[in-house]
Formats: structure tokens, sequence, C-alpha cells
């Protein structure tokens, strides 16, 4: 028996999901606010009852997404199949949102901050171009399908179902024995400072 799990933390909520035999049979979403790696291998002993020895593949979300659940998402799902000796494939967020929602002709779009969206078109079912950002007034009209996107007119598609299409996703790349990137895609570089170093205090 097949036992994939997915793990995406492409959003401030994570999700996982679980396939045996092809068919998704449970699914566990976190609100993860600032303390993903503690609740997340949590969340995956809870799917898991336990025992992940059970698993005989991973699949993680490759982004776009939160710079910090991303990281630490990749890193679990890596350090699991390192652990297990299992093979993992990386599956693009926006590709699993327009799985999800079923769409052909339209844009993918995911929460970019800065009141932005991450964004890629498709046309025929197939990736159309780069990714690129756009605010909610540059995507309004467009056929839309993603986080927010109910917002503006379109399909939303959430954390849960997003997870589920990354399983369905990634199924034919274990049978085919394909190997493919699990690096994390990013829009921008993150906004990380570096902390001042103090000036030297007086010696007495």
């Amino acid at each position: 028996m097949s036992a994939i799990l997915a793990i995406d933390t492409s959003s401030p909520e994570f999700a996982l999901a679980l396939a045996a035999d092809g068919s998704v049979t449970s699914a566990v979403i976190r609100e993860s606010t600032q303390s993903h790696t503690q609740l997340l291998l949590q969340a995956i002993d809870e799917i898991l009852s336990g025992d992940r020895s059970q698993l005989t593949g991973l699949v993680v979300a490759r982004g776009p997404g939160s710079y910090a659940g991303l990281r630490v998402g990749i890193a679990t799902a890596e350090g699991l199949a390192l652990a297990l000796g299992l093979p993992i494939h990386g599956i693009p967020t926006l590709e699993a949102v327009a799985f999800a929602a079923g769409l052909r002709d339209g844009v993918a779009i995911h929460p970019a901050g800065r009141g932005q969206y991450g964004c890629q078109a498709f046309r025929g079912g197939t990736p159309d171009g780069p990714l690129f950002t756009a605010t909610a007034e540059e995507l309004r009209g467009r056929v839309l399908a993603g986080d927010g996107a109910g917002a503006l007119g379109g399909t939303e598609i959430g954390v849960e179902a997003r997870c589920k299409a990354e399983l369905r996703l990634a199924r034919p790349l274990f049978e085919s024995g394909q190997t493919g990137s699990i690096e994390a895609v990013y829009l921008r570089e993150p906004n990380i400072t570096v902390p001042r170093q103090r000036p030297p205090q007086p010696t007495k």
C-alpha cells in the first residue's frame, strides 16, 4: 500500500493531506501563527496516528507563499524524507490552485503582502509566462482562482483544497519515478534586516 503525505505551508494556516493508494483519506488544517515548526510536527503525528513508518512518499508546496512557512515546510519534508528514506516531490502553489479550481484559462493567485498577489497565468491548463505580482484592482475583471479570489469575483481556493490538489498532481510523478525540484519559489527577497551592533562600552 502507498501512503503519501502532502505538506502545504504557503499560507498563515497550513494543511496536511494523506492519500492511501491514490485516494485522499484525511486532511488537517492548523492556524500556525508564528509556530510553524512545532505545530507542523504535532499535526504530522496526528494525521499519521503517530506511525511515520507507514509513509511511502512526501509532497511539499514550493510556493510562492509565506517565506518562513515555506522554509519550515520544505525543511520538515526534507528531514522526514531523509530519515525515512522516502522519495519527495515539490509542487508549485499556484499550479495546485489551478488544478483544484479546474482553471484552464485565467490567473491563479496567492496573497503576497503589501496589497499584492502573486500570480500565474494559465492557458489551456498549463502555466503561461512567468510569475508576476498584481494588486486587486489590476486583477478585477479577469478569471481568477486562489486564496482571496472569491472577494474579486473568482473561485476561492483554500489551503485544504490546494493541499489535496498537490497530492493528485504528484501521483504520476511517483508512479513514473521522476525526480523534481523542491526548491522554494519566492516572488521577492525576504525583508530581513541585520541587527545594528552596539557600540563598544568604555572600560572602567
